[in-house]
């Protein structure tokens, strides 16, 4: 099986993006997978101020050295990459300087073969309270399902459509119905995201499986204690998912910094 690599809150440039980064380069040299998805927080704590910002060497460039031989980054924004409107524009403009790393827009798609069977990946720029476009991306999105042969369709987005903490539950309203109406389509297969500082496998019934990987970096002090039936894994350590493609099957893998796979589940389409 082909695969792609996710994670999110990554751009750090300390100590704990360099053991996922060598996380990563060790799956890469055993697996071969074929890209990485960034759920966004790109370059933490606040984004860039310019185009020729450091942070782009100091938080990408130099802690993915090795992989960008070979791989690339298709990423998405994140609140803290939407401090400043120079920060929006100066993570999209640097797609064209870096060809590894992809953010044409605030949202986007793209088709790839993966183990010779046809994925689309959607997209969408989940930080409704600041985009202008989000009428727009949302038919955008809609269509873009709606008409999409792939076998399978998979949303990237850097919030969670739902989350889960010690004290619960945890969603947004306005975000909530944008999902909703995605959901609507019924060809949502997986939804991965990131925002959180741990990872999470969600599924709820008459919903899509849900993961959220966002330690690319740091990770909650806190682990969820509370048992939720919604909630079939959760883990503040930090890592990275993985996620292998064939026609009938999804298989998706959680890995830690020590290198060991800390869950794993799949999902069947006949």
């Amino acid at each position: 099986m082909s695969s792609i690599l996710c994670l999110g809150n990554f751009g750090s440039g300390d100590k704990g993006q360099i053991e996922v980064a060598n996380l990563m380069k060790y799956l890469y040299s055993k697996y071969k997978y074929k890209l990485v998805i960034g759920l966004g927080n790109n370059i933490l704590p606040s984004g860039v101020t310019t185009l020729k910002d450091p942070q782009f060497k100091l938080k990408f460039e130099e802690p993915y050295k090795d992989l960008l031989k070979s791989i690339k980054f298709y990423n998405i924004l994140g609140e803290a990459d939407y401090m400043t409107k120079k920060s929006v524009t100066n993570e999209i403009k640097y797609s064209k300087l870096n060809k590894h790393w992809i953010l044409p827009h605030n949202f986007y798609c793209f088709k790839k073969f993966i183990n010779n069977v046809a994925v689309e990946f959607i997209i969408i720029d989940s930080n409704l309270n600041k985009s202008k476009n989000k009428k727009t991306q949302e038919m955008w999105a809609v269509n873009t399902l709606l008409e999409s042969r792939s076998r399978w369709n998979i949303i990237i987005s850097h919030h969670p459509w739902v989350s889960f903490s010690n004290s619960g539950f945890e969603y947004d309203e306005e975000l909530n119905q944008l999902f909703n109406k995605l959901n609507e389509t019924k060809k949502i297969d997986l939804i991965i995201s990131g925002h959180k500082n741990n990872q999470q496998h969600i599924y709820i019934p008459n919903k899509p499986n849900m993961i959220i990987s966002g330690v690319g970096s740091s990770g909650d002090k806190s682990p969820i204690i509370k048992l939720y039936d919604e909630l079939k894994f959760s883990s503040n350590e930090l890592g990275c998912c993985m996620v292998d493609f064939s026609k009938t099957r999804l298989n998706i893998n959680f890995y830690n910094t020590n290198k060991k796979k800390i869950h794993n589940f799949s999902i069947i389409k006949y």
